[in-house]
């Protein structure tokens, strides 16, 4: 079962990318580069947060130990987007792959570079939405597993599910007795 990560502090510095599978081939000695993408990319989740008292910092620490061995969900931090006009939508239509969806729900208007997330059978996929025409919503990346009609999209609250990255986890403690936390989530599916 995975851990629900706590609430990361205010005031905390994020930095989420997309790690592509995509590659390259680049001719030897002339013609076009040809990108060949690929299933599997993969978003992390880079956190550093401001400077907090031990007691806030306990429940960060506790979820970052059992992170190195335990799936984590985090949620998403959305900064610039006003989260409270959106809730939990629906997959209105079934999809077997590629970057489109139609949705049910979830609030309103959804807006280009949202971020959402998919869950299915327990595990969610992270997703951006790149362009919105209604209900439909063309996302990044490819979709990595067959969706039904009926499964939630969390718009409000989109969440990223992984392993916080490395086989280490520290912190440290300054002289005001302030805790320091910096880490990185790796998504896992």
């Amino acid at each position: 079962m995975a851990i629900v990560f706590p609430q990361i502090p205010f005031g905390s510095n994020t930095e989420i990318t997309l790690n592509t599978s995509a590659a390259d081939l680049k001719p030897f000695l002339a013609g076009p580069v040809q990108r060949l993408a690929r299933l599997g990319d993969k978003w992390s989740l880079k956190i550093e947060c401001r400077k907090m008292f031990a007691k806030q910092a306990g429940p960060v620490i506790a979820a970052l130990i059992a992170g190195l061995a335990e799936l984590v969900i985090i949620d998403l931090p959305q900064p610039g987007i006003d989260t409270s006009k959106w809730t939990t939508g629906n997959i209105a239509a079934p999809a077997t792959g590629g970057r489109q969806i139609v949705v049910s729900g979830g609030g309103a208007p959804k807006v280009v570079g949202q971020m959402i997330s998919i869950e299915r059978l327990g595990v969610h996929y992270l997703h951006q939405i790149t362009a919105v025409n209604g209900a439909n919503l063309t996302i990044q990346p490819a979709l990595k597993t067959p969706l039904a009609a009926g499964e939630p999209v969390e718009f409000a609250r989109p969440k990223l599910m992984g392993f916080v990255a490395g086989n280490a986890a520290g912190w440290t403690v300054g002289l005001a007795e302030n805790t320091g936390l910096s880490f990185v989530i790796d998504e896992a599916v």
